[in-house]
């Protein structure tokens, strides 16, 4: 069972404004619970993106999402529940790198980073919600 201390949970809408505040606060979170500035920056970068995307393309700007991130020892796990339209973030294709940037499409890079920072994606559809769960790890990596 998770300490309560360890858990950080809002609800926000997917509005410019409204994700600078969450990250802000998730990100003053963890601090405060000691997690390294990598695993805070990348578990920002994250939810950024998720609910960027949710307001968007998801066309939630009016309904909020629901937030929970937890602290554990080795990793920062965090889950997106929202009521937009469903998306896996595995269905997205990686951008094509073998295209120079000038003649790629416009976007995707953002999942693609979520997918990379990841060390855990995963999605489910229930009840007419999307759930997005994540996990980053709290060990610098060998890359």
């Amino acid at each position: 069972m998770t300490r309560p201390e360890t858990r950080f949970e809002a609800s926000t809408l997917a509005t410019s404004d409204a994700i600078i505040d969450l990250t802000d606060q998730i990100m003053t979170f963890l601090n405060d619970h000691g997690v390294e500035d990598r695993a805070t920056h990348h578990t920002a970068l994250v939810l950024n993106e998720v609910l960027t995307n949710l307001g968007t393309h998801g066309g939630c700007r009016d309904r909020a999402a629901k937030i929970a991130v937890v602290v554990e020892p080795d990793t920062v796990k965090g889950e997106i529940v929202d009521a937009g339209p469903p998306f896996d973030p595995w269905s997205a294709p990686d951008p094509a790198f073998d295209v120079a940037p000038s003649e790629r499409e416009i976007g995707g890079l953002g999942l693609y980073l979520v997918k990379k920072l990841s060390s855990a994606l995963e999605y489910t559809r229930r009840n007419d919600h999307n759930y997005t769960s994540f996990a980053i790890s709290r060990r610098q990596s060998a890359e």
